[in-house]
């Protein structure tokens, strides 16, 4: 459990789903990124459980540096994030492994959730996101390269994988993978979820099993006003492009990252229109740059063909 600056009431609720949990052989390691806040009080209630270890960093990481440093601590062999604002269902960990135990070439499994909004925050975006994936996406083992190819046509959009506290991975797939990129302020889990296609098979369960926490505190919606992150989704397609051989899957990439310029021209300049932060943070802005240098006729084009130059429409 990677956790900053937690809301007290959330961080009790997200803990006692944990001990609700049907499957009960767990530990949890809780990383805490030097909150000023006492989140070791916060959390004295449930310490007297040996099963849970506590640790404060000296230093703010980041979010990606918070959940490496989780993960860097994991020593089951499969490995689960549960963030400090998010519910699990009763049954979360008993799906999960059972996914697992029984789909050996599967390297993690995602569970469907709901999507629980707190403080106004628009329900849109997120219906969608969840709409799609259960109209797209079915539920069962799903061949890695193949999914991502599938994915990479749909532009690596919208975020199919899910988000990292309903994904449980084994520990050997996180040690082939790698550390999580703690340049990407918000893309990072995307950017992850395609490596590990690169590696292994991917398993879903479509049933709703807990609810992700909307709401104004959370990380996804400060860089939303903050504008950090805007550059991630071109860096990922850069990266993933370079990790590819020659073949079709490196020039689906390239084309799907031509089509996706469009997209985040129109979000960029949306953002200037609405006096909104574009500077963002991490350096997908130098990577975007080189790209634009290096390809003006793309970059024009892309601007030409944004929706941000006709009729906006409905991102």
């Amino acid at each position: 459990m990677p956790t900053y600056e937690p809301n007290p009431q959330h961080l009790a609720e997200a803990l006692e789903s944990l001990f609700a949990q049907t499957e009960q052989r767990w530990s949890l390691f809780i990383h805490d990124d030097a909150s000023k806040s006492d989140v070791l009080g916060m959390i004295r209630p449930f310490m007297n459980d040996q099963r849970i270890r506590f640790e404060r960093s000296a230093k703010n990481l980041g979010i990606g540096g918070n959940w490496n440093a989780c993960v860097e601590r994991a020593t089951a062999p499969y490995v689960q994030f549960l963030f400090q604002d998010d519910l699990w269902g009763s049954m979360h960990l008993e799906k999960a492994l059972e996914a697992l135990e029984h789909n050996s070439s599967a390297g993690f499994v995602s569970l469907e959730h709901l999507y629980q909004y707190e403080g106004g925050m628009p329900v849109e975006a997120y219906e969608r996101l969840r709409n799609f994936r259960k109209e797209n996406v079915e539920t069962g083992l799903h061949k890695g390269e193949e999914f991502l190819l599938w994915w990479i046509r749909n532009e690596l959009h919208p975020n199919v994988i899910g988000e990292p506290p309903f994904v449980m991975f084994r520990k050997s797939l996180l040690e082939e993978v790698g550390p999580f990129n703690e340049e990407m302020p918000q893309f990072l889990d995307v950017e992850y979820w395609v490596r590990c296609l690169q590696k292994s098979d991917w398993y879903y369960v479509k049933e709703d099993i807990g609810a992700f926490r909307v709401h104004p505190a959370a990380a996804s919606a400060r860089n939303a006003a903050s504008g950090a992150g805007i550059y991630d989704r071109f860096t990922c397609f850069e990266q993933l492009i370079a990790s590819l051989p020659s073949g079709t899957m490196r020039k689906e990439a390239v084309a799907a990252r031509n089509r996706a310029l469009s997209t985040m021209a129109w979000k960029f300049f949306d953002r200037i229109k609405n006096k909104r932060a574009v500077g963002g943070k991490g350096g997908g802005s130098g990577v975007l740059k080189k790209f634009c240098v290096k390809h003006p006729f793309l970059t024009v084009r892309a601007v030409l063909l944004s929706p941000w130059s006709g009729p906006q429409k409905n991102m």
